[in-house]
């Protein structure tokens, strides 16, 4: 009697273990049943936005792999130059100064950043974590340029290349108890800055589960 009931014990111990060890072949094969729900949503709303941006699905387009600091979405959200925009057109249609609302920027800001707010209102792109991946985007015809543009090392590159169009992505963040969800765009040129073509997108879910861009946010020298 108690050798079966060791044998019970054994056996349930390798049933467990066999389990786990299966569970983590999966997760390491499969990286979306590793990642939760809150970082799927941020990737589908940047892709969401992405996809409205891509014309040509045959073209190459490069996404710089580091990212644009946090802190700048925050700052653009602060200046409160926020428009709302057409759901079809993407235009904007109108300045919309109740969305920013001082309790949540604040919420935002102990979530997302450890800066002061006089050190936020001065950031820059730069600082950002690194790095997008391919996996980050659904669109695969993407270039990832780790080299800084206007670099020498990335004018020496790419000069004799077409002219890619350019985008810097910070990482998305949550935005009034997770109803929204922001992140700073940049678009370039091969060879140009990012000028003052940065600017924040806000997106919200709509009933079909896709994200929708509700507003776009100007910096201040925006004109």
């Amino acid at each position: 009697m108690k050798h079966l009931k060791y044998s019970v014990i054994i056996t349930i111990l390798m049933i467990s273990c066999t389990s786990i060890h299966n569970k983590n072949i999966v997760e390491k094969n499969n990286p979306i049943t590793a990642i939760n729900d809150t970082i799927r949503d941020k990737y589908d709303a940047l892709n969401d936005f992405f996809d409205t941006k891509i014309k040509d699905y045959s073209k190459k387009i490069m996404v710089m792999s580091s990212k644009i600091n946090t802190d700048m979405t925050l700052r653009m959200i602060r200046i409160n130059q926020i428009v709302s925009t057409d759901s079809i057109t993407k235009t904007g249609v109108k300045e919309d100064k109740t969305f920013y609302k001082e309790d949540e920027w604040e919420k935002a800001k102990k979530k997302y950043s450890k800066k002061t707010i006089g050190e936020i209102e001065k950031a820059t792109s730069d600082g950002g974590k690194c790095c997008w991946e391919p996996d980050d985007f659904n669109y695969k015809n993407i270039i990832f340029e780790k080299l800084r543009q206007g670099s020498t090392a990335f004018i020496n590159k790419y000069i004799s290349h077409p002219l890619y169009d350019c985008y810097y992505f910070s990482e998305p963040i949550y935005y009034q108890n997770k109803e929204y969800l922001i992140f700073t765009v940049a678009e370039a040129s091969l060879f140009g800055g990012l000028g003052g073509s940065s600017y924040i997108v806000i997106l919200k879910k709509n009933k079909a589960g896709k994200w929708v861009q509700t507003h776009v946010g100007y910096p201040d020298w925006y004109n």
